[in-house]
C-alpha cells in the first residue's frame, strides 16, 4: 500500500510539475481549448478501453453522471481548461506560482466548510512552501502588474479556485459514487467533449497545417502523463489523504517546473533558488510526515 502511495505521490509531483512546459509548448501552434479538449478525450479514451478490455465498465445511473459532469466542468474544463487558455498570456513559470495558492484555497475552504481543523504543522508546512516560491519568484511579481498578463493571470486564478473546489467534492465522495477509474475516465471525455465545441465555437475554421510537430508531441505527453498518469494518481491520492496534504504537492510541481526551464531553456539555478526548494520540499515534507508508533 505504501509503495503506492509513494509512487502516486512521485507522479503527481514530478509529470505534473511538467505539464506547465508542455502546454507552453503545445499552445504555440494548437488552439488552448482545442488541446486540452482533444488531451482529455485522448486521455478518457484510453482510460475507457482499458475498462472496457478489462470487463470493469460500469451502468452510470443520472445521479452518477450529474456527480461527474460537475466534476469535469470544475476540475477540467474551467480548471485545465482555464490554465491552459492562461499561458498564451503568461509565462508557465508565472502560471506554476499562481497554482500554489491551491493548497489555501483548499485549507480555507474545508475551515469554512468544518471538514479541516488547522494544525500547527500544517500551517508551518505550507507557508514554508509559500516562502520558497517567493524566493524562487521574487524577481517576478511584477510581471503581475503587467496589463498583458492580467487577462491570463485571472484566468489561472479562477482555475485554482475550481479546482480547489473540485478537489474537495471529490474527496467528500459519494455513497453511490463510481469507481475511480470510470470516474476518471468519463470526466475526461464529457470535458474534452465540451472544450473541443467551445474552441469550435470561439474558432469556427480550424486548420491542422500549422500545428508543429513539436506542439503535437506535448499535446500526446499532456494526454499520457499530464492526464492518465497524473489524474488518475491524483484521484487515487486524494482517497487516501486529506485535500489540503494532496494539494500541497504544487509546490514540488514548482521545483520540476524550475528545473525543466534550467534544462532546456537554460535558466540560470542560484543559490537562492536552492534554498527556495529546500524550503519547499521541507514544507511537503512536514505537512505530509507521520510519526510511526513503536511497537
Amino acid at each position: 500500500m505504501k509503495t503506492k502511495l509513494y509512487l502516486a505521490l512521485f507522479c503527481v509531483a514530478f509529470f505534473w510539475g511538467t505539464t506547465f512546459l508542455g502546454i507552453r509548448i503545445g499552445i504555440e501552434t494548437i488552439p488552448p481549448f482545442l488541446l486540452a479538449g482533444i488531451r482529455n478525450l485522448i486521455s478518457g479514451f484510453i482510460i475507457f478501453f482499458y475498462l472496457l478490455f478489462q470487463r470493469k465498465l460500469e451502468s452510470v445511473n443520472p445521479r452518477q453522471f450529474l456527480r461527474v459532469f460537475i466534476l469535469a466542468v470544475m476540475m477540467i474544463v474551467l480548471a485545465n481548461g482555464l490554465t491552459t487558455y492562461s499561458e498564451k498570456y503568461i509565462t508557465s513559470g508565472l502560471a506554476s506560482l499562481i497554482s500554489t495558492l491551491s493548497p489555501f484555497f483548499v485549507l480555507i475552504l474545508n475551515l469554512i466548510l468544518g471538514n479541516e481543523k488547522l494544525s500547527v504543522k500544517t500551517t508551518i508546512g505550507i507557508f514554508l512552501g509559500m516562502f520558497g516560491i517567493f524566493l524562487i519568484y521574487q524577481n517576478s511579481l511584477s510581471d503581475l502588474l503587467n496589463p498583458e498578463y492580467r487577462q491570463g493571470v485571472f484566468a489561472i486564478l479562477t482555475a485554482v479556485l475550481m479546482w480547489s473546489i473540485g478537489t474537495i467534492i471529490t474527496k467528500k465522495g459519494s455513497t453511490n459514487s463510481l469507481t475511480m477509474l470510470m470516474n476518471v475516465s468519463l470526466q475526461m471525455i464529457v470535458a474534452g467533449i465540451i472544450l473541443t465545441l467551445f474552441q469550435f465555437y470561439l474558432t469556427p475554421t480550424i486548420s491542422t497545417e500549422n500545428w508543429s510537430l513539436r506542439s503535437v508531441v506535448a499535446m500526446i505527453y499532456l494526454a499520457i502523463f499530464g492526464s492518465v498518469v497524473g489524474y488518475v494518481a491524483y484521484s487515487y491520492l486524494i482517497t487516501q489523504m486529506s485535500s489540503t496534504k494532496v494539494s500541497v504537492l504544487s509546490y514540488v510541481n514548482v521545483v520540476v517546473a524550475l528545473f525543466l526551464g534550467w534544462l532546456i531553456l537554460d535558466e540560470i539555478i542560484t543559490s537562492r533558488i536552492i534554498i527556495a526548494a529546500s524550503l519547499i520540499i521541507g514544507g511537503v515534507f512536514i505537512v505530509n510526515y507521520k510519526k510511526q508508533n513503536k511497537s
